[in-house]
C-alpha cells in the first residue's frame, strides 16, 4: 500500500523557534572568521573617516567621499600623510585590498575623543585637535587659529593613555563633534572647524584639500545640532582637562610631513 506523507506549512513571520537562541558550538566545517567583524569607519553624511588597507604593513586612516569615489587625505602611522585627489584607500571601497578595513574593534567615544581601531582623533588642548596612531605618531594637528601642525608627539591623542568617559563627543547625520571641534559636511564637502569660527581644512569631494585659515564660509558650526547617532552631548560645557602638552608652539607645518606614494 502506498504511504502518503502529509506536509505541514507554518506561516511566517513568527518569533518562536528562533535559531539564534542555539548555543554557538564546535565548528564541524567552514569558519567563524569574519562573522563579528564590521567596517572600521565613522560616516559623516557622504564622507567616511576610515581605517583602510587591511593587508598593508602599516596602518592608514583615510578621509574619503562617496560622491565621486575620491580620497582626499590618508594619514600614515609613521606620522606622515598622503593627499588626493586619488581613488585608493577609500572608505567606501568594499572590495578588500586597499579599501575599507574590517575588524571586531568597535568605534569608541571618550573625553573629547573618538577612537577608530588604532587611531584617535582627540581635542588635546582647548585649541588643538590631533589625529594620532596608537604608536604615538601624530599625522595631523588642527589649530583653532585655522593653521595646522605635523608630528608633534607631545600633542598626541595617546599622551593620556586613558580614553576617558565619553564627554562631548558625538556623531549626527551631518557632523562629528569632539569638544570644541567639528568635522561637518557642507555642500558635499567636509570642513574641520573650531568653535571660534576658524576652519583649518576643507576636504572637497573631488579629492582636493583646501587648508585654512578660513573664517566664514564652510563653517561646520553653522550646521543644525541634530539627533545624536552615536556618542554623547553630555559635558559640552565643561572645561578642558589637564593636558601633558608643551607651552610653546612648534613651527608651522611644512610639506615635509607629506609623503608621496
Amino acid at each position: 500500500m502506498e504511504r502518503r506523507v502529509r506536509t505541514l506549512f507554518v506561516k511566517c513571520p513568527r518569533s518562536d523557534l528562533n535559531a539564534w537562541t542555539l548555543v554557538d558550538d564546535e565548528v564541524l566545517a567552514g569558519t567563524k572568521e569574519g562573522c563579528e567583524k564590521s567596517g572600521d569607519f565613522l560616516q559623516i553624511g557622504d564622507w567616511r573617516l576610515a581605517r583602510a588597507c587591511e593587508t598593508c604593513p602599516s596602518s592608514h586612516l583615510s578621509i574619503s567621499s562617496q560622491a565621486q569615489g575620491m580620497t582626499s587625505q590618508i594619514f600614515r602611522d609613521d606620522g606622515t600623510y598622503l593627499q588626493g585627489p586619488r581613488t585608493d584607500y577609500n572608505g567606501f571601497d568594499l572590495t578588500g585590498g586597499q579599501g575599507l578595513a574590517f575588524s571586531s574593534h568597535p568605534i569608541v567615544f571618550g573625553f573629547w575623543a573618538v577612537q577608530i581601531r588604532d587611531w584617535r582623533i582627540r581635542q588635546v588642548r582647548f585649541d588643538l585637535l590631533s589625529v594620532t596612531n596608537e604608536n604615538g605618531n601624530v599625522s595631523r594637528i588642527y589649530r583653532s587659529d585655522g593653521t595646522m601642525r605635523g608630528n608633534v608627539k607631545e600633542w598626541g591623542g595617546y599622551v593620556i593613555e586613558d580614553l576617558g568617559e565619553p564627554t562631548c563627543a558625538y556623531l549626527t547625520s551631518s557632523f562629528l563633534q569632539l569638544g570644541d571641534w567639528r568635522f561637518g559636511e557642507i555642500d558635499g564637502h567636509l570642513s574641520v572647524t573650531h568653535k571660534s569660527g576658524q576652519t583649518a581644512m576643507i576636504y572637497r569631494d573631488d579629492g582636493t584639500i583646501h587648508p585654512g585659515p578660513r573664517h566664514g564660509g564652510y563653517n561646520a558650526w553653522s550646521l543644525v545640532d541634530d539627533e545624536v547617532l552615536a556618542g554623547t552631548k553630555e559635558g559640552c560645557d565643561v572645561g578642558a582637562p589637564a593636558a601633558a602638552a608643551p607651552s610653546v608652539s612648534p613651527p608651522p607645518m611644512s610639506t615635509n610631513g607629506m609623503r608621496h606614494a
